[in-house]
């Protein structure tokens, strides 16, 4: 399919979703608030989908009708119908969280296309599904996930499980490079711990656990175990005060949900994901992230438009312009950053 037909394409598929009343479908209130808040920058998120199926379709060289599109952490599936309006082959759709499950569901029967496979879980859920039904998937794109993941190194495996030859694409946020938005970030996650963002914070939520576990600790001990298990999940914080190995967190910022091991926006050093993929022979290239030009204020459009240009000529200065990342991994690459 020709570039233009594309951009039409993707032009009159994020004015259908615009036009489309979400409050009146019977869907969950988050995702009715979810949609509710990306609904006027749609096109940019639209733009960030197609941006990501092209680079994707790029790398993997096969013919768009052939590949199988795995939309991980799919959401809203505003991508999984994107990719299949673009005509990719099969797309698989999962995410965690039941209601987005219900309303892809509900969306793929309003507007008539939408992802060919739906699941919910995680990823052995899709490992698993693929070996039963003997599927290989080629590309993997999922779009604000990584950093929310508790374990990637079990994630990695996984994924490059269900074929060791995927080309797995991630955009994310948490950019080590850009100074303001690691400044707001750090804020989020310090939320998290103190309580002016999570009630209750995730610090007392790990004390209250370690107490009720284990009575006899003193108050001192308590509050220590509490503070250097940041960043665990309940039962790896049981493991570490029942084998007495005290946790250094490798992060002073980073921090996570111990009932679900849902980081709140963790930022990475590129080193660590390099370091996770290496096993697997898969190389990373890592780009950058543009703003959103569709703004009602002409003078932030134009503005926009400027920071975006600068951020793609002026090399490796870019990233640090840069609102998100994305990460591109796979076997036939050897680019850097």
């Amino acid at each position: 399919m020709m570039k233009e037909n594309r951009s039409d394409l993707l032009h009159t598929l994020t004015e259908r979703l615009k036009a489309i009343d979400y409050n009146k479908l019977p869907i969950s209130d988050y995702n009715k608030r979810y949609i509710g808040n990306l609904k006027p920058a749609l096109s940019y998120f639209m733009r960030i989908y197609a941006d990501c199926l092209q680079k994707g379709l790029q790398r993997t060289r096969i013919p768009i009708s052939d590949i199988t599109l795995i939309d991980y952490g799919g959401g809203t599936g505003f991508l999984s119908i994107l990719a299949k309006t673009i005509g990719i082959g099969q797309v698989i759709y999962i995410d965690l969280n039941p209601s987005s499950v219900e309303t892809i569901r509900l969306l793929k029967q309003k507007i008539g296309v939408g992802p060919d496979i739906i699941l919910q879980g995680n990823s052995d859920v899709l490992a698993s599904w693929c070996t039963e039904n003997k599927v290989c998937p080629q590309l993997l794109i999922a779009t604000d996930l990584i950093e929310h993941v508790y374990d990637l190194s079990l994630f990695f495996k996984d994924l490059i499980h269900i074929n060791d030859s995927m080309y797995l694409l991630f955009t994310t946020a948490s950019t080590p490079f850009n100074p303001y938005i690691q400044q707001r970030l750090h804020k989020m996650m310090i939320g998290c711990e103190s309580g002016s963002l999570e009630s209750p914070n995730y610090y007392t939520l790990r004390k209250q656990f370690i107490t009720k576990l284990y009575p006899d600790l003193s108050q001192e001990k308590i509050e220590t175990w509490a503070r250097q298990t940041r960043g665990l999940i309940y039962t790896d914080i049981q493991k570490a005060i029942e084998e007495k190995i005290m946790p250094t967190p490798e992060d002073p910022y980073n921090t996570c949900d111990p009932a679900t091991g849902n980081w709140t926006e963790r930022i990475l050093p590129i080193e660590t994901y390099e370091d996770l993929l290496a096993p697997y022979q898969f190389k990373l290239k890592v780009e950058k992230g543009f703003y959103n030009t569709d703004r009602n204020n002409p003078v932030f459009s134009l503005i926009c438009k400027g920071i975006n240009a600068l951020i793609r000529n002026s090399g490796s200065l870019g990233f640090l312009l840069a609102p998100f990342i994305i990460l591109s991994c796979g076997k036939e690459r050897t680019d850097t950053v």
